[in-house]
C-alpha cells in the first residue's frame, strides 16, 4: 500500500482544525471514486512560517518545509463573495515564488493546492446545517436557526463566523455569551470529521478546492487520467 503525504499552511488556528480534515477525507473519497489503488491517505500535516514582509515569503518556506510531500495545502480566507482578490493578491505571488525556486533547483513541494473558502472556512461549516444540529445537540431545525437549506447559498452570508455565533446562541440561549464563543471553538474538530462531503459539494469553493485536488492527484499517478 503507498501512502498519501501532505501538508497544510492555513491562516489560524482554528483553520488548522478542520481544513486538514475536510482535505484528507476528500482524498480519500476522490480516490475511492476515481482510482483502485490502496493508498494510505494520512492527514496533512500542519505546517507554520516565522511571519515575514511579504505572505510569498511565508509560502515559499512552507514550501521548503513540506519537500518530499505529495501536496502542500495553503488556505486563504477570500474575505469577500469572490476569490479572485484573495488568489490574485495571498496565493498567486507564493506560488511563483516557489515555482522560481524550483526552476532554480531548490527542492521544494512542487504541487501546491489553493483553498480558499468564500468568505471564511465558517461558511463551509455551514454548509450541512442538519449534521451542524446534531452536533450541538440543537432541538431546532437547521431553519429555524437561520442555517441555509441549499448549502451553496453559505457563500452569501457575510460574516458566516458571526452567523455561527448566532445558531449557538438561538440555539441554547441559557449559555452565557462566552460560553458560546467556547462552543464555536470546540465545533471545528467534529464538524470536520462528520460534515457531509456532498453537502459541501454544493458550495462552489469547495468545488474548486476538489477539482484542484482531483488534478493534482492525476498528476502524481494516484489517479489514472
Amino acid at each position: 500500500m503507498s501512502a498519501l503525504v501532505m501538508a497544510l499552511y492555513a491562516e489560524g488556528r482554528t483553520d488548522e482544525r478542520f481544513l486538514p480534515i475536510i482535505a484528507q477525507r476528500t482524498a480519500v473519497k476522490l480516490l475511492n471514486e476515481f482510482s483502485q489503488r490502496s493508498v494510505d491517505v494520512l492527514e496533512p500535516i500542519i505546517l507554520d512560517a516565522q511571519p515575514k514582509s511579504a505572505r510569498s515569503e511565508n509560502i515559499l518556506l512552507v514550501a521548503r518545509q513540506a519537500r518530499g510531500y505529495h501536496l502542500l495545502f495553503v488556505h486563504a480566507d477570500a474575505d469577500a463573495r469572490l476569490p479572485a482578490r484573495a488568489m490574485r493578491e495571498r496565493i498567486v505571488p507564493g506560488f511563483q515564488a516557489v515555482q522560481d525556486a524550483r526552476n532554480l533547483g531548490e527542492s521544494v513541494c512542487g504541487h501546491l493546492i489553493p483553498v480558499v473558502p468564500v468568505q471564511m472556512t465558517e461558511a463551509w461549516m455551514l454548509a450541512d446545517g442538519d449534521t451542524l444540529c446534531e452536533i450541538i445537540g440543537a432541538t431546532h431545525s437547521a431553519q429555524d436557526l437561520n442555517i441555509p437549506a441549499r448549502s451553496g447559498l453559505v457563500e452569501a452570508i457575510a460574516d458566516p463566523k458571526d452567523r455561527l455565533r448566532q445558531v449557538l446562541a438561538t440555539a441554547d440561549a441559557g449559555r452565557t455569551r462566552r460560553r458560546h464563543q467556547r462552543m464555536v471553538a470546540s465545533l471545528y474538530e467534529p464538524l470536520a470529521r462528520r460534515i457531509n462531503l456532498d453537502r459541501l459539494a454544493f458550495v462552489p469553493s469547495f468545488v474548486q478546492f476538489r477539482e484542484d485536488l482531483k488534478e493534482a492527484l492525476i498528476e502524481l499517478g494516484f489517479i489514472e487520467s
